[in-house]
């Protein structure tokens, strides 16, 4: 059967990793990559710390266990071929107490029957040999962890595709699919730039009241207040609310949180090509997009919509389940700067906790030389908002309406209640990092880059971690992806793409 043009909508690090896959094996076929945003990597691909995943904690013999080798297979060469920064800096995961030593212990096990290089438990001494200052009671060392740019990387496979022929449309919003039996029509509209303008968000209020019609910190309130748990916290969330309400509507930023991207995802990440429903603004003094008229983008043979961010309501646009959904997570960072950042070598983090999924804290030494420290995750307040003052209403009342965001609250309020004091206080957060490093200089700590983590979630509350495709007709879907999807990104592509091509007979 021929294929004569494809399209993926998308250009963050998967979406073009997919587009460089399709090039090689559809090597006479016409490709287009749609994004609404104004290059590649724009969102999470362009915001994360630059860890390559190396598969520590995957279940042996998983399907996510082989992405993450096989991506490291892949990512490796690519990078040393390209020229893009690579460093081998080693990552120590640190226990501060008996419990955490015995999940330590259980993620050793798991790293060694995954067959990850030179994997080994250090006691303390041992530790003060790879990471002179960091301290606890039991390490986990990974010699051969790495850091990377994955904006880089990102732009490298974009050079690949652009000298196969393919074609980026750039500034260009997906907003449906026409999906025949033998062909898939994309509807979409240019986004044309209007001049600057100088607009606060617009905060949504009703009867002239104060406060935004959504509010996180009440709803937890109706809901937990009764528990004893909650109340030894109510006032830490009561400063949490009170700062981002701050904002909301253009005050002040309150107590020193300038800001500090989760890992790869930010998720790994994939770009997306659709907006939000609600209001886009950006804050005061930014660019503003006029929607132009909705119109057939094109029609191909093959579609793949790697959307990231956005990839629920593509999927929804193209007809298929609404679940899993995306519900995203803001990860801020601080950062010292490379000329203070020597009391760490490589990464050191704490240990993951199952019942605590965005408590874990990490300091990340860049490909730059800074020193990422976070992050700091909470409930975004727009799947694109990555400054400190806007906000996204079609975005929060999306995730406020999905049930299985309030199941998932339900499991994890306690922990994620006792965590928002760090959120709020710079200094308890300087005090969270200091247990791992006392010798962290305090003083030099700086407002770092913040993130947006696509997280898929089913109607359970439940956070999914692994690769979900769908698909329908000629359309290929990407509902979910790992957590560290930016260092398994040309991993997922091969493996997307050689299903489609295998149901295709080519």
């Amino acid at each position: 059967m021929s294929i004569s043009r494809v399209a993926v909508v998308g250009a963050g690090i998967l979406g073009v990793a997919t587009a460089r896959e399709i090039a090689a094996r559809f090597p006479d076929a016409e490709l287009t990559v749609i994004d609404k945003a104004d290059d590649v990597a724009a969102h999470q691909s362009g915001h994360t710390t630059g860890i390559v995943d190396s598969g520590l904690d995957r279940i042996p013999g998983s399907a996510e266990a082989e992405l993450a080798r096989r991506g490291v297979e892949l990512l490796v060469p690519f990078v040393s071929e390209r020229g893009i920064p690579y460093r081998e800096c080693g990552q120590l995961m640190v226990a501060q107490n008996t419990d955490e030593a015995d999940r330590l212990e259980e993620i050793f096990a798991r790293a060694k029957d995954n067959g990850i290089p030179g994997v080994r438990l250090l006691e303390r001494k041992e530790m003060s040999e790879v990471e002179p200052e960091a301290r606890g009671v039991l390490g986990l060392y990974s010699p051969h962890a790495a850091v990377t740019d994955f904006g880089a990387l990102t732009e490298a496979l974009a050079s690949d595709v652009s000298a196969a022929g393919g074609a980026f449309r750039f500034a260009t919003e997906v907003t449906g699919f026409d999906i025949m039996s033998n062909e898939v029509r994309i509807r979409g509209r240019a986004m044309a730039a209007d001049e600057q303008v100088d607009e606060a968000p617009r905060t949504y209020y009703g009867n002239e009241d104060t406060r935004p019609v959504v509010d996180f910190g009440e709803e937890l309130r109706s809901r937990f207040g009764g528990q004893d748990w909650f109340r030894q916290v109510e006032g830490t969330l009561h400063d949490w609310s009170e700062k981002f309400l701050s904002s909301w509507s253009g005050g002040g930023r309150g107590e020193d949180h300038r800001g500090p991207a989760d890992q790869d995802g930010p998720g790994g990440g994939a770009g997306d090509g659709t907006r939000g429903s609600g209001d886009d603004s950006t804050g005061s003094g930014k660019r503003a997009r006029r929607e132009m008229p909705e119109t057939t983008i094109g029609t191909f043979d093959l579609v793949f919509v790697c959307a990231g961010l956005q990839a629920d309501r593509l999927a929804a646009a193209a007809g298929l389940e609404a679940d899993p959904r995306i519900v995203p997570f803001t990860s801020d960072y601080y950062e010292i700067p490379a000329a203070s950042a020597e009391a760490v070598r490589g990464i050191i983090g704490s240990v993951p906790d199952p019942d605590a999924p965005f408590a874990e804290t990490g300091m990340v030494r860049g490909v730059n030389g800074s020193l990422m420290l976070g992050p700091n995750t909470f409930v975004s307040l727009g799947r694109e908002k990555y400054d400190r003052r806007g906000f996204d209403l079609g975005d929060m009342g999306s995730t406020a309406k999905f049930s299985g965001f309030w199941k998932f609250a339900a499991q994890t309020a306690r922990t994620a209640a006792h965590g928002a004091k760090t959120t709020v206080s710079r200094k308890a957060f300087i005090d969270s990092v200091e247990k791992y490093v006392p010798t962290i200089d305090g003083d030099s700590v700086e407002t770092g880059p913040r993130g947006v983590r696509a997280q898929a979630m089913n109607s359970d509350g439940e956070l999914l971690d692994e690769l979900i495709i769908a698909t329908r007709g000629r359309l290929t879907a990407v509902r979910a992806v790992p957590r560290w999807g930016a260092t398994s990104a040309l991993a997922i592509a091969e493996r997307i793409v050689g299903e489609a091509a295998g149901a295709r007979g080519r």
